[in-house]
C-alpha cells in the first residue's frame, strides 16, 4: 500500500475512532493503533497540522448545504468558499488540516447517503398523503390487488406512512383559487 493511501486510510479510521459510538469506536481505536504499530508510523507525523484550502465537489444546493454544515461541525469555522469548474463541477472549500479534510470527506459521504434515504421516505410519504396515484378516471388505470395481510411491509413504506401523518396535504384547487384572486385581471372581471 503506498504511503498516501495508507495515510488516508489511517486518517479515516482515526476520525471514526474520535466520533464513533460504542463498539464501533472501540474497534476503530484498536485498528488504528494496530496499523500505526504495523507500519511503524509516528502519530504526530501523521497528524500534520498545516492548514490548507481543500475543495469538495457537490451536485446541488442541498448537498452544498450539508457539506457546509459538515465543514462547520469538523472545523468549528463557518467560513467557506465556492467555485465552479468545467471539469470538476460545483465545489466548496474550506481551510482545514489534512486530517480534517479526510474527516470531512468521510462524514459528507456518510450523511449524504443517510439524507438520501430519508428523502426517499419523505417523497413516498408526500405521495401517500396527497394520493398521487391513479384512480378509475386515469386512462391506463389498473386496479391494484389487495395484498395478503401477512405480507411484509417494507421499512421505507412504514416510515413513509408515519411521516405522511405530519405532512400538510396540498390541494391544487385551493392554489388555483388563490392565484386567480391575487391576479390583477380577476378584480377587473368581477366588476
Amino acid at each position: 500500500m503506498d504511503d498516501n493511501k495508507l495515510e488516508a486510510k489511517l486518517l479515516k479510521i482515526k476520525a471514526l475512532a474520535e466520533r464513533g459510538e460504542g463498539g464501533e469506536r472501540e474497534s476503530a481505536i484498536q485498528l488504528y493503533q494496530k496499523l500505526l504499530k504495523k507500519y511503524d508510523i509516528d502519530e504526530q507525523s501523521l497528524l500534520k497540522e498545516k492548514l490548507n484550502k481543500h475543495w469538495f465537489t457537490y451536485k446541488n444546493d442541498i448537498e452544498e448545504n450539508l457539506l457546509v454544515q459538515i465543514f462547520y461541525m469538523v472545523t468549528g469555522d463557518s467560513e467557506y468558499f465556492r467555485r465552479k469548474s468545467r471539469t470538476r463541477g460545483k465545489q466548496c472549500g474550506c481551510v482545514c488540516t489534512d486530517f480534517e479534510k479526510t474527516e470531512i470527506r468521510f462524514y459528507y459521504e456518510f450523511y449524504k447517503d443517510a439524507f438520501n434515504q430519508e428523502l426517499e421516505a419523505f417523497l413516498m410519504a408526500f405521495k401517500l398523503k396527497n394520493h398521487l396515484f391513479p384512480d378509475e378516471s386515469a386512462r391506463c388505470y389498473v386496479p391494484v390487488e389487495e395484498e395478503a395481510e401477512d405480507t411484509e411491509i417494507s421499512d421505507i413504506l412504514l416510515k413513509a406512512q408515519k411521516l405522511a401523518e405530519d405532512i400538510d396535504k396540498s390541494i391544487p384547487v385551493h392554489m388555483l383559487e388563490t392565484s386567480v384572486q391575487a391576479s390583477p385581471g380577476a378584480a377587473a372581471e368581477e366588476c
